[in-house]
């Protein structure tokens, strides 16, 4: 499958929260009381999570970041990718 074919899905052992100004990112299935388990995300990152509410794919992702950020298409990229390359790499997303 292409990268650009494939979708996105949040893990649901992962809970997002919005707290005070901070979203985080916390695994259900971890050790809460472990602070390596707590991830904050900056507005960029909230933004794409709640984008992901279905299977998105990464054509569907970067034409949300367009619409919302008024940004060079280069750096809507790249944090993009940034942003799937570290949620998947702790499982928080995953390819279907």
């Amino acid at each position: 499958m292409a990268q650009e074919e494939a979708r996105y899905e949040r893990n649901p052992d992962y809970i997002f929260r919005r707290i005070a100004e901070e979203a985080v990112l916390v695994p259900i299935h971890q050790d809460v009381a472990d602070m390596d388990c707590i991830y904050t995300m900056n507005a960029v990152g909230a933004f794409l999570w709640e984008q992901l509410d279905r299977p998105a794919t990464l054509a569907e992702l970067h034409a949300a970041m367009r619409d919302e950020y008024a940004a060079e298409p280069e750096v809507i990229a790249a944090d993009l990718e940034s942003f799937l390359r570290e949620m998947t790499a702790i499982d928080a997303l995953r390819k279907v």
